[in-house]
């Protein structure tokens, strides 16, 4: 939902490379279109190449077309040639290249093929410029009339194509509001009809182009087996179940498999920390290389398998085409809750980090539904919460960690879904846009894929590790260790814990577990790290834990955490995103009430049931 930036060298020219969000349309419906649409318009890159899935390209044609409105020095980039062989589907590049009048690549971006002539293509239609600034399509003799008539009437600050603007006018793009001092007053209904007709001329050339150009299998056919998969996949009364049976199993590998790894990373730790101590013997320096650094960021680092395995499991959920078809089949849930399958794409994202979740929120045309969907993101679980969950579930439930592991991230599921429909019905009113999605056909995931996904988003954990988590054990222990001479009881973490406890003192948490969840505001991984430095070493606090906090408490400090306030990135972007510090304070109030309710009732009725 946001452009990234690469660096690629060829024929001595170093090409910089800018990945926009994918979009099939250059309107201004949804920020992510509008990212897109602004960037041409006003970074003025000098080639712009657009990516069209081969085996499916009437929407990626459409994006052409309305591109090559705007200017000529354009490719086209044929990418996943190898499926459209593979599925019988005969592709004429010339033809192609005739009806768009652009120079057309084929490429397999998995392997790499057509790649170099793609940089070659690049760097020829960079040196030549095309002569034409854009492509003129005849949409027919009263479109025309009324693109010339109002590209005469407007008067623009920016030196725009005069034809562009009429169209993008007509299709309603707010571009054009901004842009333009003067505007052309036409009727609503003639403007609608107008921009109906585009859109049908447009669909008309792209027609003609893939009848011309296309041979072999007909590509609007799915195959056979996609279709049996999808029916049980997406089935009205299977779909749910199915989702459910597919997160519980991600959750129980995510504990089960990754569970030794831990406990050699942690014994690892335990005896790099008792191997410093017998180094440096008992003084301050020893107790903060070991108990402070080694202690309380190892506290966090052992939970590195748990963090990567889920992601991996994630991966091939989405590389393999899953995660939209449960976007698709919890749209009814979600529509129910006033919100959209889109929102439930945004939210699924959660589960790796909110912040992206948040921005990815950018797809979403409706402003209410956006704004909702940010506001209630931080519930769901996010990466940075496992460890506190998987520490709380290995001390108490350790039977059945990964089924508690399943409860805790369907509850935040639930309770996401609960606040959206309060949060509709109390600040809002209208109902949510329908969903209109397209389902990527099902892919085999390459090692190569599900190494970089789980690689490019569980880095960032590490790198918390080494920033952030480390910096924070570093002001807990001197905070739990000063003024010298003096008890823990009597520090200044314990100072701090003991003024804020009385507020959480009706949840059972003592002034350790207080100071821990102040300190997890920054990062939530934090509180691990907290907790090994208040409750003892290393291979000692988790002992001192169990025998200080009781099951029903520790399990309403599950849900405590689950709901708790977001982190301070996420916080920032909520501000960001919605342009409004009253949200950033409403979502820090509202995640913390809801929080303590939620640990308050399990209290209760725990202590009631026992």
């Amino acid at each position: 939902m946001e452009k990234r930036e690469g660096v690629a060298y060829h024929k001595d020219y170093e090409i910089y490379v800018v990945d926009l969000p994918g979009i099939y349309t250059l309107g201004s419906k949804s920020l992510d279109e509008q990212i897109a649409r602004d960037y041409l318009l006003f970074e003025a890159p000098d080639v712009v190449v657009v990516v069209v899935d081969a085996l499916n390209p009437e929407q990626g044609l459409y994006l052409l077309l309305q591109v090559l409105e705007l200017r000529g020095d354009v490719i086209l980039n044929l990418n996943a040639v190898d499926e459209s062989k593979k599925a019988g589907v005969n592709i004429d590049v010339k033809e192609l290249s005739k009806h768009t009048g652009v120079h057309v690549v084929e490429t397999v971006a998995v392997t790499g093929e057509g790649v170099p002539k793609l940089l070659d293509t690049i760097v020829h239609v960079y040196e030549t410029r095309p002569v034409h600034s854009s492509v003129f399509f005849n949409y027919g003799e009263k479109v025309e009339f009324w693109i010339q008539k109002i590209s005469s009437m407007l008067d623009c600050s920016r030196n725009f194509p005069g034809r562009w603007l009429a169209i993008r006018f007509i299709e309603n793009d707010e571009l054009v509001n901004r842009v333009c001092e003067k505007l052309p007053s036409i009727d609503t209904e003639l403007r609608k009809e107008l921009s109906l007709e585009l859109a049908t001329q447009r669909h008309k050339h792209i027609n003609v182009m893939i009848r011309e150009a296309y041979s072999g299998r007909n590509i609007r056919k799915r195959l056979p087996l996609d279709e049996a998969i999808d029916h049980v996949l997406t089935h009205r009364f299977l779909g749910i179940p199915i989702f459910l049976a597919i997160m519980y199993l991600v959750f129980q590998l995510t504990f089960e498999i990754a569970q030794p790894l831990a406990d050699f990373i942690e014994n690892g730790i335990t005896h790099l920390a008792d191997f410093i101590t017998r180094s440096l013997g008992s003084g301050l320096i020893s107790s903060f290389i070991s108990e402070g650094l080694a202690e309380g960021v190892g506290a966090v680092v052992v939970f590195t398998p748990n963090i990567f395995l889920l992601f991996l499991a994630m991966g091939i959920l989405e590389e393999s085409g899953y995660l939209p078809r449960a976007a698709f089949v919890m749209d009814r849930i979600m529509y129910a809750m006033k919100l959209s399958g889109r929102s439930f794409v945004s939210l699924i994202l959660g589960f790796g980090c909110n912040v992206p979740a948040i921005l990815s929120t950018r797809s979403i045309p409706d402003p209410k539904e956006r704004l909702i969907t940010i506001m209630i993101s931080p519930f769901v679980t996010c990466s940075a919460r496992l460890p506190v969950y998987v520490l709380i579930t290995g001390i108490f439930f350790s039977e059945k960690a990964g089924t508690m592991l399943f409860l805790i991230y369907t509850s935040s599921i639930l309770i996401t879904g609960v606040s959206a429909l309060f949060l509709n019905r109390m600040l809002f009113k209208g109902s949510p846009v329908p969903l209109i999605m397209e389902l990527p056909r099902y892919r085999r995931p390459t090692l190569k894929s599900l190494i970089l996904y789980m690689w490019s988003k569980g880095k960032h954990f590490l790198q918390k590790a080494g920033t952030i988590i480390l910096f924070a054990s570093m002001i807990i222990w001197f905070l739990s260790t000063f003024p010298l001479g003096t008890s823990m009881e009597d520090s200044y973490a314990a100072t701090l814990g003991k003024f804020v406890q009385p507020l959480l003192r009706p949840l059972g948490y003592d002034w350790k577990i207080t100071t821990s969840l102040i300190f997890g505001m920054a990062a939530k991984e934090v509180v691990v790290s907290s907790l090994a430095n208040l409750y003892g070493g290393q291979g000692r606090f988790m002992d001192n834990l169990a025998r200080e906090l009781d099951p029903i408490t520790a399990f309403s400090l599950l849900f405590f955490i689950m709901a708790y306030v977001p982190c301070f990135a996420t916080l920032a972007v909520v501000r960001s995103e919605t342009g409004s510090t009253k949200w950033m304070i409403f979502t820090f109030i509202y995640g913390l009430a809801v929080a303590y309710i939620l640990a308050l009732m399990v209290k209760t009725l725990g202590g009631l049931l026992t």
